[in-house]
């Protein structure tokens, strides 16, 4: 068997560690040399965990595609697998447009891949954490009545119960995308509680940071894709913009009319506007280049089926927070929310990723 020939549900895997050392052996065998980043904390058996990067073409490219997995923990599954898929099914061998470099950046929450969970070791949402520390913090204001449900004791029928029936009571006055975005949205007040943005710069955004500063210093056009999953119809890979304007028209000329902009009146519910997103945070690191960047975000399932699955998560993290939840049911639900056990679903997952990928390839090499 070829890998040109190899089924694409070799790509993927169910587990941080199955997936880096796939990443890695694709690495290996398109002799691209890898830059690991040791994070501080460990996996759930104390496994070191690690960010690593890959990249193709020249250093001083001034066109680069960089092609992100893991911000949102476990999601990393699926945005590994397009990853490792794309070295083995060419990407590396294939010649790229003049003057143009591919960085991969692998697990860059390892934390939270390991621990399938959605947050950081911080319980920081990543694609929240991307604000200006230095300025006020956001009030959270949505939030802020709805922390004491989203923190209830899962072991207290009555108490949860109760709870429950509050959140239920909020979704069927104000509707489902506003309870989502009261809980998910980004707060800063409570880190303990959902959407928390965190009050310092997490380990993985300055990783981030380091990773550009170094990779990007003299690219003068950046697309960025960001690997999602869980939100938009199943299996189908939604281009999300944070962009507005002539740079949201830009982003639709290359990738299709049908680019969802959750900052335009006639955005999708689904898809709803929240604080400390990666898209602005990758801009202001790259302020001195021409960026896109995207959110490619895989559907899964229903968005109240999410909020269901990470309640049951947060609060019981909260209950017992030094136990080992790995292998626990409310964990492996989140697991599979986010990566389905579906092999239809993979295969349209890394075709969609192949075919964006050379969208922003194509674009990229038409740059003056």
């Amino acid at each position: 068997m070829t890998m040109t020939t190899m089924p694409t549900d070799f790509y993927f895997s169910p587990d941080y560690a199955t997936a880096r050392a796939k990443f890695l052996a694709a690495c290996a065998i398109r002799e691209l040399p890898v830059q690991s980043h040791a994070q501080t904390v460990t996996g759930p058996a104390g496994e070191p965990l690690f960010t690593d990067v890959a990249r193709i073409g020249p250093m001083n490219a001034r066109r680069l595609l960089v092609l992100t997995s893991g911000v949102h923990g476990p999601e990393m599954m699926a945005g590994s697998g397009c990853q490792t898929g794309y070295l083995l099914r060419g990407g590396a061998s294939l010649p790229l447009p003049p003057d143009t470099a591919v960085l991969l950046i692998h697990a860059i929450n390892p934390w939270g891949a390991a621990h399938l969970r959605r947050y950081t070791e911080h319980n920081v949402d990543l694609c929240r954490n991307y604000i200006d520390f230095d300025a006020p913090l956001p009030p959270g204001a949505l939030y802020a009545p709805l922390h004491v449900h989203a923190n209830v004791d899962p072991h207290d029928a009555g108490a949860l119960a109760a709870a429950d029936a509050a959140l239920d009571r909020y979704r069927a006055e104000h509707g489902s995308p506003a309870l989502y975005s009261a809980l998910m949205a980004g707060q800063y007040q409570h880190p303990d509680g959902l959407g928390f943005g965190g009050t310092f710069k997490n380990w993985s955004r300055v990783t981030m940071e380091r990773i550009l500063a170094e990779h990007a210093a003299q690219a003068e056009h950046v697309t960025m894709i960001d690997y999602h999953t869980g939100l938009g119809s199943y299996s189908f890979g939604c281009v999300v913009a944070l962009q507005q304007g002539e740079a949201l028209a830009r982003v639709r000329r290359v990738f299709g009319e049908w680019v969802v902009a959750p900052l335009t009146p006639d955005r999708e519910e689904d898809f709803v506007p929240v604080t400390g997103h990666t898209t602005p945070g990758y801009e202001a690191i790259l302020a001195h280049a021409d960026v896109t960047a995207l959110v490619l975000e895989y559907g899964t399932y229903a968005p109240d089926r999410m909020l269901e699955i990470l309640l049951a998560d947060h609060r019981h993290t909260l209950a017992k927070p030094d136990a080992d939840h790995v292998s626990q049911p409310y964990r492996q639900a989140v697991l599979r929310f986010f990566y389905p056990e579906d092999t239809q679903w993979r295969r349209a997952v890394f075709e969609r990723s192949q075919h964006l990928i050379d969208q922003a390839l194509g674009d990229l090499g038409s740059r003056a």
